[in-house]
């Protein structure tokens, strides 16, 4: 399947993910690219796996994070951005696609919800995150977001940052979302569409049920934050994943000159972030 995949023209690659033809493809590919990354870097703690979020104020006031968190800054950054866009305090905190655990730690250990319940379709990320992530009240399970194995009304808020484009079917986990979100909680959603998608995500979203509180463009804050990344996921992916996986490794982590990236410079793609209510 990866030779396939990395054969194919580079231009074809952002299609893989955007376009509804590819949606019976996709979840096949993401699950085993993810469940193959994660198997690479078993040995090293690469927490994140997202482009990341910088403020485009020089003179913005920075987290403050542990010395050993500064490394994945940026990674940490976005998840502050979606996340802190409402008060978690004392509530019950749903993620959705966790793929590494950081995020959810970092909500946990920082934000304070009552519980944290993260879940994700690759077996290899959740044995990861059971193992490196020990806060109480979070817990690791597997779950697929368009089947969530959780009953009606279950949680105050969810959140799904840069996830959704892996899925088969947006339309069954916007309707997964509003099923599990308690009566008036919150769906704190963060990904990249093409830019002719938009409209067509925002109406999917208001026809599951929910509210938009708040839609914001944030591209050019992942743009600032994936060129400040650039040479540490190069060295990363040259360090511990195989040449014939480079190409396409390149291109999942936004580096510079691939075609995600250009994308993203160009317009073809919008990084969106949204708050949503029940």
């Amino acid at each position: 399947m990866f030779n396939n995949f990395i054969s194919t023209p580079e231009n074809s690659l952002n299609n893989f993910i955007a376009r509804p033809n590819y949606y019976p493809l996709r979840r096949l590919f993401w699950k085993v690219w993810y469940n193959r990354f994660a198997s690479n870097f078993s040995k090293i703690k690469i927490t994140f796996i997202n482009y990341g979020y910088a403020d485009l104020e020089p003179d913005a006031k920075q987290l403050k994070l542990s010395s050993y968190e500064e490394e994945e800054r940026y990674c940490i950054q976005l998840y502050h951005h979606v996340a802190n866009s409402i008060s978690l305090t004392g509530l019950d905190v749903l993620e959705v696609g966790c793929g590494r655990g950081g995020g959810s730690s970092y909500m946990m250990r920082y934000l304070h919800p009552k519980t944290m319940t993260a879940v994700d379709f690759s077996e290899s990320n959740i044995a990861f995150c059971q193992k490196n992530h020990s806060v109480p009240q979070l817990n690791f399970q597997l779950g697929d977001a368009e089947f969530l194995p959780f009953n009606d009304y279950s949680f105050d808020v969810l959140v799904n940052v840069e996830s959704s484009h892996c899925y088969g079917s947006r339309k069954r986990f916007f309707a997964e979302a509003f099923r599990v979100i308690r009566t008036n909680g919150y769906f704190l959603f963060a990904d990249f569409r093409p830019k002719d998608e938009i409209d067509k995500t925002t109406q999917l979203l208001q026809e599951s049920g929910f509210k938009i509180l708040n839609l914001e463009k944030i591209t050019a804050n992942v743009i600032k934050a994936m060129d400040l990344e650039n040479e540490r996921k190069l060295a990363i992916i040259n360090q511990y994943l195989p040449k014939y996986l480079h190409i396409v490794a390149n291109w999942f982590a936004g580096c510079q000159g691939t075609p995600m990236y250009e994308a993203f410079m160009k317009g073809d793609q919008e990084y969106l972030c949204y708050v949503l209510k029940k």
